[in-house]
């Protein structure tokens, strides 16, 4: 029998991830393991992280604010599943991504992944691919149902 003890969720905070949290939490759920929900600072001067401003220290320490708010209501969303940890990491996402399996036993690794054309299947499909092909546990990888299927 399949025994899973940990699930790690990654997030960048996109409609895309978002969708796949029900998946990271149902299967924690299904087995009774712990949900590690995971974001990593690749880039402090991201959009995602609003206007940056200042110098690279100040837009730093306003992507750590900004992750630890988005973080926040991930506790909100999942206040009934209280066997949950919220995880914030900063460098590369594929290394921290790895790091963190080996860190938390992690035993599958679910994310959102963005679907489409040939460049967004370049830009954001490697993150997905490259994970698929060195992360030592089973990777479940959610793709929004709104996004196009990628073409050939």
């Amino acid at each position: 029998m399949v025994k899973i003890a940990n699930v790690l969720f990654t997030t960048d905070f996109s409609e895309d991830s978002a969708y796949a949290l029900p998946y990271a939490r149902d299967l924690a759920e299904k087995f009774g393991a712990k949900l590690y929900i995971l974001h990593v600072i690749n880039n402090p001067i991201s959009s995602i992280y609003g206007e940056p401003h200042g110098d690279y220290l100040a837009m730093e320490a306003n992507a750590r604010n900004k992750t630890r708010e988005m973080m926040s209501k991930y506790d909100s969303i999942l206040r009934d599943f209280p066997n949950h940890e919220l995880v914030i990491k900063e460098g590369d996402v594929i290394e921290k991504i790895l790091d963190t399996v080996q860190e938390k036993s992690v035993d599958t690794l679910v994310l959102g992944t963005h679907g489409g054309g040939a460049l967004r299947h370049f830009l954001l499909g490697s993150t997905t691919r490259k994970l698929l092909t060195s992360v030592r546990c089973p990777v479940l990888a959610v793709r929004h149902p709104d996004r196009p299927a990628a073409t050939k």
